[in-house]
């Protein structure tokens, strides 16, 4: 019995050892395939980011009277101006890796090696000083370190994001401009390659000239720009366009289609030719027109931009003007993007231009409004652009709206 026993001790000993030599084996080969795939993540990112340098090339970069130091990085080339220290342009490729990619900001903000002339740095936006238990006391000069090339766009290359946080990429912003209006810009940008996946051209930069204000106590007495620009071009055979956007270095309070002009426009402004090498006539077709209805820009497909306010005949207003006419009796002309009865409360509701839950500009019918229309308004009114006029209030959530009790104060606006 004891030998049997000790037989069986043996087999299963040498099946354990088997096994697990086996399982040390199979891990020992995902680790090595792990590796691997680790290597050619790596090697494509690289790839990419040459690609994007020479495409770039391909189209020229930026050129300027004035001379600059053209600095080149992994994912972005700057056009800096030693004077100011801070870049006139910087270019760079918005590709649709940035939809898929999850690399979070890496806030290492840091001298620019390659700027032979010096950028800024730290105490040009703000001194800190180490407390005793290990944490800092900051003492701000109240402007943000304001990215031209923002980090979110390059959140597909580690290599590249962290690039972005060099002190060359960097502008002095009011804090309500870099955080909300700046930031809804990036925000849209991202938003239109996400809609369209293809890459675009993107070129950024602060409008640079003498006589600027500076920051008093900034270590390199940094100008504080009035006026930053952003770029985007689509230089595809298929469907060549371009725009430019020009926003004052504070909060914004128009929609970012009020802030667009052509790149003719803003070379003009600032005498630099942005697109130097490319095809004669694609660039006459891209810098010359600056439709912003021509991108895909809105979130939800039928939603549009308000109509041009210097278009409608006076005492009509566009939705976005809406917020500024509360209280007062007005006509408003917007496009039904959404519209939708309640069969409880027998009540309407119409959206212009954005619909739910972006919505800018509502229409309420409530029941005993609604007997007065001849229509169902939630039918007939859908997709059309109408001229409502009414009080304009604001609902528990801000967004200016008209309540309608008649059918005679809806028009359809031809």
């Amino acid at each position: 019995m004891k030998f049997w026993i000790s037989v069986a001790l043996i087999f299963l000993s040498i099946g354990s050892a088997t096994g697990q030599s086996e399982l040390e084996k199979k891990n020992a080969e995902l680790r090595e395939l792990k590796s691997k795939e680790q290597e050619l993540v790596s090697e494509i990112e690289q790839l990419k980011l040459q690609g994007t340098i020479q495409s770039m090339k391909s189209v020229g970069y930026p050129t300027y009277s004035k001379n600059l130091e053209i600095i080149e990085h992994a994912g972005m080339v700057l056009g800096f101006d030693c004077d100011y220290k801070m870049a006139s342009w910087v270019f760079h490729v918005l590709t649709p890796d940035v939809t898929s990619g999850n690399i979070s900001r890496s806030n290492d903000f840091r001298l620019d090696e390659k700027s032979t002339c010096g950028s800024a740095q730290e105490v040009d936006y703000f001194l800190r000083k180490e407390k005793e238990d290990g944490t800092f006391e900051y003492d701000g000069f109240g402007f943000d370190r304001g990215h031209l090339a923002p980090s979110a766009d390059f959140r597909w290359s580690a290599n590249a994001l962290s690039e972005s946080y060099y002190y060359s990429n960097m502008t002095p912003q009011r804090p309500e401009f870099n955080r909300e209006s700046w930031a809804s810009l990036e925000g849209l940008l991202r938003k239109i390659v996400d809609q369209e996946k293809k890459q675009f051209y993107v070129i950024t930069g602060p409008v640079l000239h003498e006589g600027l204000p500076e920051i008093e106590r900034s270590a390199n007495k940094l100008k504080i720009p009035e006026l930053h620009y952003k770029i985007i071009v689509d230089a595809s055979a298929e469907n060549p366009r371009g725009m430019a956007f020009l926003m004052p270095n504070k909060k914004c309070e128009q929609r970012l289609s009020a802030y667009v002009l052509t790149i003719d426009s803003l070379e003009r402004l600032t005498g630099i030719d942005f697109f130097p090498t490319m095809n004669e006539a694609l660039e006459t077709k891209i810098e010359q027109t600056a439709d912003f209805n021509a991108w895909k820009t809105q979130g939800v497909d039928g939603d549009v931009e308000p109509l041009d306010a210097l278009s409608l005949p006076k005492g009509v207003f566009n939705t976005q003007q809406a917020t500024s006419k509360v209280g007062s009796t007005v006509s408003i002309v917007g496009k039904v993007v959404s519209a939708k009865f309640i069969p409880k409360s027998q009540s309407t509701f119409l959206n212009l231009d954005q619909s739910f839950p972006n919505q800018v500009f509502s229409i309420m019918i409530w029941k005993d409004g609604r007997r007065n229309f001849s229509y169902q308004p939630e039918k007939e009114l859908e997709g059309k652009y109408i001229l409502v006029t009414g009080k304009v209030e604001l609902d528990k959530n801000g967004v200016p709206g008209i309540t309608v009790s008649r059918e005679e104060q809806i028009e359809i606006w031809d």
